[in-house]
């Protein structure tokens, strides 16, 4: 039986609940409070679930009005205080410090914040930090307004003073716009920010809750942002030009994936807010990212160049304009403005691992977490490593790891610094695997108990460490000692088999590749239909993928392994493909195993297909075509580039409305093998195909590209101008153009340096176009290379020795080649 006490009171508002009630108030139980629960027409079980809990159900109709619906409860408490909470929230810590504290708040502080986690992704850093005021007296008339993103005020009851204080919330915002996607925001766990006609002191209360609600997963289950639309509309009807609606406006314009309509109203909602309005920061914050996403990096550097310096500690801010300025080719500057950022914290807003105590600062701001610790670290971590500066990168990461040691982009660009630096892949495991228990240990120690054993949470963490270590090390090509910890140090820890098929086909185990996805997806045994599990390598773990639909690049995988090991696919692989694609995989397989050309008297090859009714595939139209070229570029990653070339040439012929000459077949598979790394072998084939005469504007750019990284500037202008030509809108090969043309004029500059002394008036020239080269390096026009494609630069000798060679003649083959 639930305690009452006179303390704490829980009120929510909930609508088809069921999935997540029970989560919420289970956390909730060590209050003993008194719940109130306003049930605004659920369709489900959630009024009785809470009743089970001990709640009092209020049935109300849903009026389109939050406030509305939040008010009803507040009247009939009998507690001290109100938590106004919503049902996919729930407690992680500090419930039972907050009830030991709100004895002893001053009468005088009405009001208090709390913490808010809001996980937008699966990682443990995809986490939105808000700090909304959830907390207030009871009896103190204190009321909610407004049909959405309802704002908590309060009628001042001293008849002396008719002031009344207003907080103004915003739906839970902060977009997160990594991905395509713009997170939506769903209001049924408003991010409050406040807005104080009247101040008053709201400090920060122990209590940190969860909130699920912008997973992906979540927010497609339902319809919230249609309705949220809908009822931003009315408001704006009621206020036209009110900037706190038309700024909610344009967070649910993100959450429908409409970035311009949401730009747009995040523009008119700066224009017209205060600068004391304290949803503002945030506000800029969105439309910056928004921007970003929408690559107006221009506006986006306007925007922050102010902003930025009038939120000096809104870490977010810096780590935007950080990003702005990479995309501008400002590195230096970009490397000063993660740095910033990085001295914003402490504070409330990023707890660190294991939301540890820091200090509180005055300023709440809604941000990411990580943004002035691990994602500031490892930003500047990246900018040392394009510049050459390896240590000061290993550093910087290894900072990052210090603050979140399960941070995967920092273990990823650790391995692949210390790759680029030519530390070997033995070398590279020991170090990580070292981090790894230095951090344990201080971690460990963190939160050892009286007895010195590791708190459970610790030895998770370590178990997630491991995790984020395998994955670098396939990540940067190394892939042998991703399967080799696999198999020992890390046994125990679940990768699922299809990550490990892909590793094993990139190291070369074809065969131990073939049996594990014949033991996870096939019939091993075709007399009983019995999966059988293979002792010789490593299956940790993949049991509980056996049953589950494969996704394409796992059934790309399943065949490379079958054909690499020299066998045809086999029923049970058909068996696991859609009706769609089936007829692909079998021209493909054939195209393997039966393809023979006949030699007409003419001398022309021409490719048989070996069934005529499969030659449906030309019918199929563009959606097979793109699976059969994702499984020519996933046969390039696993290295496979015999089958690759072959599976290339002819799907090609078969693929192809026209009838395409073999070297635009050659050139194609040559870009292919270019983006993946094989820039040597892709050059000569690129060489070849400039022979003949035929050299599209993707062609002409990467073998400029290769010809600029070997140091044959005119000759990589030359290609660079003829794919201008081609295609003038081609950013990259203009960006790519202005860089030669830079290095040139430096280089007439220090020749004429050298041979005379009294140029010295070309110093300051020369100084300026360093500069300038510079920002035009930095801007990404070049194909970015990671360690794992960095490993096949040099693949093929005699590649390298024709590119080489040939360089010098490049040139002969000019616009009328």
């Amino acid at each position: 039986m639930r305690m009452q006490n006179r303390l704490l009171g829980i009120h929510m508002i909930v609508q088809n609940e069921e999935q997540h009630l029970p989560r919420c108030l289970d956390s909730l139980k060590q209050a003993g409070s008194e719940w109130f629960i306003t049930d605004t027409g659920s369709s489900d079980r959630t009024a009785d679930i809470a009743r089970t809990y001990g709640a009092t159900v209020i049935h109300a109709s849903w009026e389109d009005d939050f406030a509305k619906a939040r008010n009803i409860s507040l009247p009939l408490a009998t507690t001290e205080w109100i938590l106004c909470l919503d049902a996919d929230e729930y407690v992680i810590e500090g419930l039972e410090q907050l009830m030991n504290v709100l004895p002893n708040v001053h009468k005088s502080i009405t009001r208090l914040r709390i913490m808010i986690e809001n996980q937008y992704g699966e990682g443990v850093e995809d986490k939105i930090l808000s700090h909304p005021v959830r907390l207030f007296r009871a009896q103190h008339g204190y009321q909610y307004t407004g049909r959405i993103h309802e704002q908590l005020f309060r009628q001042n009851t001293n008849h002396q003073s008719s002031n009344v204080t207003l907080n103004k919330s915003i739906g839970e915002s902060g977009i997160h716009l990594d991905s395509l996607e713009p997170s939506a925001v769903d209001d049924s766990a408003d991010v409050d920010v406040d807005v104080d006609v009247e101040v008053e002191e709201e400090p920060l209360a122990p209590l940190r809750l969860g909130h699920d609600g912008y997973l992906a997963t979540v927010i497609a289950k339902g319809d919230k942002a249609k309705r949220n639309l809908h009822l931003i509309e009315q408001e704006l009807t009621d206020d036209p030009g009110d900037p706190f609606h038309l700024y909610n406006l344009g967070v649910t314009r993100c959450q429908l994936g409409d970035l311009e309509q949401a730009a747009k109203a995040f523009r008119e909602s700066l224009k017209l807010a205060e600068w004391q309005a304290p949803y503002r920061s945030t506000l800029v914050r969105d439309l910056a990212k928004v921007l970003v996403e929408l690559e107006r990096y221009e506006e986006a550097h306007l925007l922050l160049s102010g902003e930025s310096q009038r939120y000096p500690a809104y870490a977010d801010l810096h780590l935007i304009y950080g990003e702005v300025l990479e995309q501008q080719g400002l590195q230096e500057r970009a490397y000063r403005a993660y740095a910033r950022a990085s001295t914003c914290g402490p504070s409330p807003n990023d707890h660190g691992r294991s939301g540890s105590d820091e200090a509180v600062t005055k300023a709440f701001y809604v941000t990411e977490a990580g943004s002035c610790s691990y994602r500031a670290c490892t930003s500047m971590a990246r900018i040392a490593q394009k510049r050459g500066f390896g240590q000061e990168a290993v550093r910087l990461y290894e900072l990052a790891l210090e603050h979140l040691s399960t941070y995967r982009p920092a273990w990823v660009g650790l391995a692949d610094a210390l790759q680029q630096q030519g530390v070997s892949d033995e070398s590279i495991a020991a170090r990580l695997l070292h981090l790894a228990n230095r951090l344990h240990q201080i971690h460990g120690t963190d939160h050892a108990d009286q007895t010195n054993r590791p708190h459970p949470s610790v030895e998770k963490e370590s178990e997630l460490v491991l995790m984020q270590i395998l994955y670098a090390l396939a990540d940067c090509g190394a892939y042998k000692q991703a399967l080799l910890l696999l198999g020992g140090e890390a046994s125990h820890i679940h990768v699922p088999a299809g990550d490990q098929l892909h590793w094993m086909l990139c190291a070369g185990q074809v065969t131990d590749a073939w049996n594990l996805a014949e033991s996870c997806w096939g019939e091993a045994d075709r007399a009983d239909h019995k999966r059988t599990s293979v002792s010789s390598i490593i299956t940790s773990g993949v049991e509980d993928d056996a049953d589950m639909n494969l996704q394409s690049d796992e059934r790309n995988d399943w065949a490379l392994a079958c054909w690499a090991s020299g066998r045809r696919l086999t029923s049970s692989f058909f068996a696991n493909v859609s009706s769609l694609e089936k007829g692909m995989w079998k021209v493909a397989d054939r195209l393997l195993f039966e393809y023979r050309p006949v030699t007409l008297s003419t001398s022309t090859s021409v490719p048989l297909v070996p069934d005529a009714s499969d030659g449906r595939l030309l019918q199929w139209g563009e959606p097979v075509q793109r699976i059969a070229r994702k499984l020519v570029a996933r046969t390039i990653q696993s290295g496979q580039l015999v089958i690759a070339q072959q599976l290339h040439e002819r799907l090609a012929r078969i693929m192809s409305d026209t009838e395409s000459s073999e070297a635009a077949i050659r050139q194609s598979y040559a870009s292919l093998l270019h983006r993946h790394g094989y820039t040597m072998i892709a050059a000569e084939m690129l060489i070849q195909c400039m022979a003949e005469g035929e050299l599209d504007a993707e062609g002409l750019f990467c073998l400029g590209e290769t010809l600029y990284s070997k140091g044959h500037v005119e000759q990589a202008l030359s290609l660079l101008e003829q794919a201008l030509e081609q295609k003038p809108d081609f950013s990259q090969a203009r960006t790519g153009a202005v860089v030669c043309y830079l290095q040139m004029a430096l280089g007439l500059i220090r020749q004429e340096r050298n041979r005379s002394s009294e140029a010295g008036a070309l110093v300051n020239q020369q100084l300026a176009l360093e500069q300038q080269l510079r920002t035009a390096e930095g801007i990404p026009w070049r194909t970015v290379y990671h360690a794992k494609e960095r490993r096949n630069h040099h693949a093929g000798t005699s590649a390298s020795e024709t590119a080489e060679s040939g360089a010098a003649d490049l040139s002969v083959h000019d616009r009328q080649g």
